[in-house]
């Protein structure tokens, strides 16, 4: 399986454009938890406790993490290859003077 280079200055869009903002703010945006409360909110017993629907939301985004985070895990691939001379200093100056210039990429988890 090849790796994909990994660019730690470059966005995944442009961000100078509205296109290239929009998909940045999608991908960051997950829509069900707001889609889930507005049916919630139509129920009665929902009606007599608007005091909890602050703790209730935080609940329901806990449970999200608790499955979505593994599950996204899995789906995408974690490792990832830097070249480098994007690393920082002290762990560039530190590879080139155990390797020399036989390391051009580093290949990393990007775990969690």
């Amino acid at each position: 399986m090849a790796l994909r280079s990994f660019d730690i200055d470059a966005p995944r869009w442009d961000q100078s454009t509205f296109m290239g903002r929009l998909k940045h703010f999608f991908n960051i945006t997950d829509f069900v938890l707001p889609i889930i409360m507005q049916r919630l909110e139509k129920y009665k017993f929902m009606q007599r406790i608007t005091y909890l629907h602050g703790p209730i939301q935080v609940m329901m985004v806990g449970v999200f993490l608790v499955f979505m985070v593994p599950a996204a895990c899995s789906l995408f691939p974690q490792r990832c290859s830097m070249a480098v001379s994007k690393l920082e200093p002290d762990l560039r100056d530190s590879i080139r003077s155990q390797y020399g210039d036989a390391v051009q990429h580093v290949y990393f988890n990007k775990g969690l």
